[in-house]
C-alpha cells in the first residue's frame, strides 16, 4: 500500500494540503445559504473541466468557510460555524478530494487510521458501515498531549475520478447521541457529483 502524501494528519483534526489557490468563497466570507445542502464546486485553474465533489444533504445555515486549498491532485475545503474561526473552532466540517487516487476507500481510510493511531496510540476507532465503494467510520481521542479531546464522524468515498473524504468533527469527549446520529445520517446519504450531476460509478 503505497502512501498519499496528500493525506498528512493535522493536528485537532485538520489534514494538511500544500499550498494552492483558495477556492471561493474567500476565508472568513459567511455562506449565505439557507436549509439547501452542502456542497462544494471546484474547478481547475484556468481550465473550465469540473472536477468531482459531494453533495451532503445538510442543513449549512450558520457555517462559513474558514479554509480552502485547491491544486491539481488535491482539494480541501473547511467549514465553521459563523462565530469560529479556523484557528478556534469547536465544530468543523470537511470536504477533501484526492483527485488520482486509486486505492479504496478502506485503504484510504486504513492508512488515516495508522497516523491517528502513531500520533495517539489510545485513540478510539470505529469502522460504522463498510460498503464496496465508500466507508463510514469514527474516532476519538482523549488525552492525548497537547491535543484536546475531539471525535469525528467521516467516510471516504469512490468517485471515478479518485477518493473522497467527508467529516464532522467536535471537540468533545463524545458527541451527543442525537448529534452523531445526525451526522451518520449525512454522510451516509452523501454521494459524489460531477458538474452538477451525480456521478454513476464505472466498475
Amino acid at each position: 500500500m503505497h502512501s498519499n502524501p496528500a493525506l498528512k494528519l493535522a493536528p485537532f483534526g485538520r489534514w494538511d494540503a500544500p499550498t494552492a489557490r483558495p477556492l471561493a468563497p474567500r476565508y472568513g466570507e459567511k455562506m449565505n445559504w439557507q436549509k439547501i445542502p452542502l456542497i462544494v464546486a471546484i474547478f481547475l485553474a484556468g481550465c473550465v473541466t469540473p472536477l468531482e465533489s459531494v453533495y451532503i444533504p445538510a442543513d449549512s445555515s450558520g457555517w462559513k468557510l474558514g479554509f480552502s486549498r485547491d491544486s491539481r491532485g488535491q482539494t480541501i475545503a473547511e467549514y465553521v460555524p459563523a462565530n469560529e474561526t479556523i484557528n478556534n473552532w469547536n465544530m468543523l466540517l470537511t470536504i477533501q478530494f484526492l483527485e488520482g487516487e486509486s486505492r479504496t476507500p478502506l485503504s484510504v481510510m486504513e492508512e488515516l487510521r495508522a497516523k491517528m493511531q502513531a500520533r495517539c496510540p489510545g485513540s478510539f476507532w470505529n469502522v460504522i458501515r463498510q460498503e464496496a465503494n465508500s466507508v463510514l467510520y469514527e474516532w476519538k481521542i482523549t488525552n492525548c498531549g497537547t491535543y484536546p479531546n475531539q471525535h469525528e464522524i467521516a467516510r471516504t468515498l469512490r468517485g471515478n475520478d479518485g477518493v473522497h473524504r467527508i467529516a464532522y468533527a467536535e471537540k468533545t469527549d463524545a458527541l451527543s447521541t442525537t448529534n452523531r446520529d445526525k451526522w451518520i445520517n449525512a454522510l451516509s446519504d452523501a454521494y459524489v457529483i460531477k458538474d452538477g450531476k451525480q456521478v454513476v460509478l464505472t466498475p
